[in-house]
């Protein structure tokens, strides 16, 4: 494998932890508490290894997660919103303000400013 890497100039790296992460981000999203050992043998890497790169990807992710090192879980926090109602919260009142800034133009185009 690492001749392939280098043949490609070290993208293999980079698509290994790329997939690492969003396979581990999804499988946090929809588990509430994870075996670090299970995470670890899905990911191909060592449980203390596996350890510290969940809590880089939790950071990164801003995952609602605490790990519990005695145990050996990751454990996930409350219920979050769901990212499709945080859009369309976020979007709820774009056409109001799509049609205000309309208006706007309209009357200034009207007073021929």
């Amino acid at each position: 494998s690492s001749g392939i890497n280098a043949e490609y100039g070290g993208c293999l790296d980079d698509f290994t932890e790329n997939a690492r992460l969003i396979i581990s981000e999804i499988f946090c999203r929809i588990h509430q508490r994870i075996e670090i050992d299970m995470l670890a043998d899905k990911l191909n890497m060592a449980p203390a290894e596996a350890e510290k790169w969940v809590v880089n990807m939790i950071r990164l992710a801003h995952l609602d997660a605490k790990i519990d090192s005695k145990n050996g879980y990751v454990v996930m926090g409350g219920t979050s919103t769901p990212i499709y109602q945080k859009l369309i919260d976020k979007t709820k009142d774009l056409h109001l303000k799509a049609n205000s800034c309309c208006q706007k133009v309209d009357k200034k185009l009207a007073l021929g400013i």
